[in-house]
């Protein structure tokens, strides 16, 4: 049929043509992605305008500031702009299956009915929706990847650590479940797709649009005995499908992650959520009303421990499907924070209540959909909402369906998800990136100033030199030679103060894991000792014959503090040699040039760095299993001392493995930065003493040439030279000195936004 879009791989298998595009990657802002106006008051700009300012600043000066470095560093340069280019904020949305994910996104990139809402229980695919990124391919704006055939055999026979728990943990019933659903999709996927389905595993189908018709043949449920080109064809066997769009509508570039869903049997499905959420940066967590902050709930929040604790955002959907808004939802926020306040009592995590329906219709709902929303009670909610907020409950400026949206709107919860995003992003990884490069461009910008001023000066002295001592070519020899020399001693004394940093924080880290290891062991071993008393006291009490349980959240949470202590007290170690070897190695260059500017020393503060990964306090062990598993724990064991013995024991096989994971996370991150820290140095100090040794080398040239007879006119052309380098040095300086103040001042903004 004409204009029907296909694959644009040509390892396609065989996939029929399909429907028309309705979705084509927009290339216009956010605000112009609709004509309603509750699309113009819900600004998801504001979710990375801050930081997409500081990008984009720190690229300009890093292109003036290597431009105008005099000295070697251009592969520092490279990598750091290309990180920055490169830079994306990654937002994962997670829940339960049917938390209503699919249509919170939909509303949130301004979308309506761009994702299927109908999501398969049994789809693994998880959903990359790409807004502005660099990497983005070339005329594809939808891609899918389909398991390859290593992975579809992991998924039929098992392995790994999903597959291992089941094995270890759950024998009978849970590893058959996992089986049966496995085989059931491996079975639904070959009525489907025949034949074709070997050429499929492994490959890409990319599209140049994105259309209703194309997703719900890759990520949608579909029905029983659908072929090969209908609905939910190709779901069941796609990994993942990334959509991609060129504008910016969150400011700066962001990927919104959508991900399978959580509480369903299917444990594959968990383990490809986990693996999904390991690489966000900020982490919304959908609960619905009617069932806020449920075990699942819980249960999910826990494995978020596991990750970055201080990117999390709450938001409970579904306060439309309430009877009394106005009345439920503060007690509903209210249950989820206490809740939160138990799992998390030392992080502050924002709690939006609202509606991605009513978002959907204040951004495009028609007049009628808007007026049928806002019930008196609902005019009562908004009301309540926008008083503390000191939002104007009207606008005599405004149309009746506008001020109708904008009332829609904030009982949502939209209006105020952006910013509170905002605030999220600027402690994720991308807002330590920005801060890292910022202040690597601060000492870059130092050092370029310092040499470029010290150039000037060798300049200046040889031109003195020359014009009062013409005779004494031989005397200028001998000092560039000494100069030489002086220049090689200082290669020699810069190298051996990056060896001896290398060398300390390589014994600081081996010293501050092994102690937290020990720390993690003497945890483990009390809560161990605490709980087979516990147990002796049940026995004792006749519990023998009930069922007996280990609550391990009180363990996790101890190791994460000690974790976090000690990571932190690691770092500071760290930071303090770091912050060490800048001032030596200033001191050193004035030692050599006492001419040398005194750079600033509040500069090198330590950068408070991302925390290791936490995700080994999300994995379940054996002691995390209920009931019917407790029951057969007892029954195997046939007297006191053996139960408690054999708990002690589990207590350490099941949490020691943890702790080494942990610390294995931790010396991995402190690795991570003394590597960027001694990568840095060496680019700067390195690349310094190679500028020094190419302008002695020039300096000798010129010299030989003015004590050689009769080449007047070499000698001139060699003033002339050194003369325009000297007025291109000086027209360096005060483009230097202003990057500098540029930089500064956002080094200075970075250490009040993260500290």
């Amino acid at each position: 049929m004409k204009g029907e879009a296909v694959p644009n791989s040509p390892n396609s298998g065989g996939a029929r043509r399909l429907a028309p595009a309705v979705f084509a990657a927009p290339t216009a802002d956010a605000s112009a992605l609709t004509e309603s106006q509750g699309a113009q008051l819900f600004t998801p700009r504001a979710v990375g305008f801050e930081l997409e300012a500081d990008r984009r600043e720190l690229v300009a000066c890093g292109q003036e500031l290597q431009a105008a470095a005099p000295f070697q560093g251009r592969s520092f340069f490279d990598d750091s702009l290309q990180l920055l280019r490169r830079l994306a904020c990654r937002i994962a949305v997670i829940g339960q299956v049917k938390a209503g994910k699919s249509s919170f996104i939909n509303a949130f990139v301004g979308r309506p009915g761009l994702l299927p809402t109908d999501v398969n229980p049994w789809t693994t695919a998880v959903t990359h929706l790409h807004f502005g990124c660099a990497d983005t391919p070339t005329n594809v704006a939808a891609q899918f990847t389909f398991f390859d055939t290593g992975e579809w055999e992991h998924l039929v026979h098992g392995g790994g650590h999903i597959r291992e728990l089941t094995q270890r943990l759950v024998p009978g019933f849970e590893v058959e479940l996992l089986q049966k659903h496995v085989d059931a999709m491996r079975s639904q996927s070959e009525q489907r797709l025949g034949p074709v389905l070997p050429s499929l595993l492994g490959q890409k189908h990319s599209f140049p649009s994105i259309s209703t018709e194309i997703l719900e043949r890759y990520v949608c449920s579909g029905v029983p005995g659908s072929r090969e080109g209908q609905k939910g064809a190709y779901a069941d066997v796609v990994k993942a499908a990334d959509l991609y769009f060129t504008g910016k509508e969150f400011g700066m570039p962001t990927t919104i992650i959508d991900t399978p869903g959580t509480n369903d049997p299917f444990l594959v499905r968990d383990e490809i959520t986990r693996r999904a959420l390991e690489t966000a940066d900020v982490y919304i967590v959908m609960l619905t009303a009617r069932q806020a902050l449920s075990s699942a709930d819980v249960a999910l929040l826990r494995i978020l421990r596991g990750l970055r604790k201080d990117r999390i955002l709450v938001f409970i959907n579904r306060i439309d499907d309430l009877g009394d808004v106005v009345r439920d939802t503060p007690s509903i926020v209210e249950q989820v924070n206490a809740g939160l306040r138990r799992e998390f009592p030392t992080s502050q995590i924002p709690v939006i209540a609202g509606s991605a329906l009513w978002a959907k219709m204040a951004i495009s709902g028609s007049d009628a959909d808007i007026d049928r929303a806002l019930t008196r009670k609902m005019k009562a909610y908004a009301a309540q909402l926008a008083e503390p907020a000191g939002e104007p409950q009207s606008d005599a400026g405004s149309s009746r369906k506008e001020q109708n949206a904008r009332a829609l709107l904030l009982c949502s919860g939209f209006s105020v998800l952006p910013q509170a995003l905002a605030n999220l992003a600027v402690h994720s990884r991308a807002g330590h990136v920005l801060k890292q490069i910022c202040r690597s461009f601060c000492e870059l910008g130092q050092v370029g100033r310092n040499a470029t001023l010290q150039a000037v000066d060798l300049l200046e002295a040889e031109e003195k030199s020359i014009l009062s001592r013409q005779q004494q070519g031989i005397e200028e020899l001998r000092a560039i030679d000494a100069e030489v020399s002086k220049n090689e001693q200082l290669t020699v004394a810069l190298g051996g103060l990056l060896v001896d940093l290398q060398s300390r924080t390589d014994q600081v880290i081996d010293e501050h894991c092994s102690a937290m290891l020990e720390v993690f062991h003497g945890a483990v071993s009390d809560f161990s000792q605490d709980e087979c008393e516990n147990l002796r006291r049940a026995i004792a009490d006749g519990q023998r014959r009930g069922v007996w349980r280990c609550e391990t959240t009180a363990l996790r949470q101890r190791l994460e503090e000690c974790l976090i202590g000690s990571f932190r007290a690691a770092e500071q170690d760290l930071g303090k040699l770091a912050g060490h070897v800048f001032p030596r190695l200033q001191q050193l260059l004035i030692r050599h040039y006492p001419q040398w500017k005194q750079t600033n020393e509040a500069a090198n503060d330590p950068i408070e760095a991302e925390l290791p990964s936490l995700g080994a306090l999300s994995q379940m062990v054996a002691l995390d299993l209920g009931e019917p598993w407790w029951k057969g724990w007892w029954a195997t064991r046939r007297n006191a001392d053996e139960q408690v013995a054999e708990l002690d024991r589990l207590v350490h096989d099941e949490f020691y493995p943890v702790a080494d994971e942990l610390v294995h996370a931790t010396r991995a991150q402190l690795k991570a930065q003394q590597s960027a820290v001694l990568q840095k140095s060496t680019s700067i100090y390195m690349g310094l003493v190679e500028f020094l040794q190419e302008q002695n080398k020039a300096r000798l040239a010129r010299t030989r040439v003015l004590i050689s007879a009769g080449d007047a006119f070499r000698k001139d052309e060699l003033r002339r030279g050194r003369e325009a380098r000297v007025a291109d040095l000086k027209r360096q300086v005060p483009i230097m000195e202003r990057l500098l103040g540029r930089l500064e001042n956002l080094d200075r903004a970075w250490a009040e936004k993260i500290g």
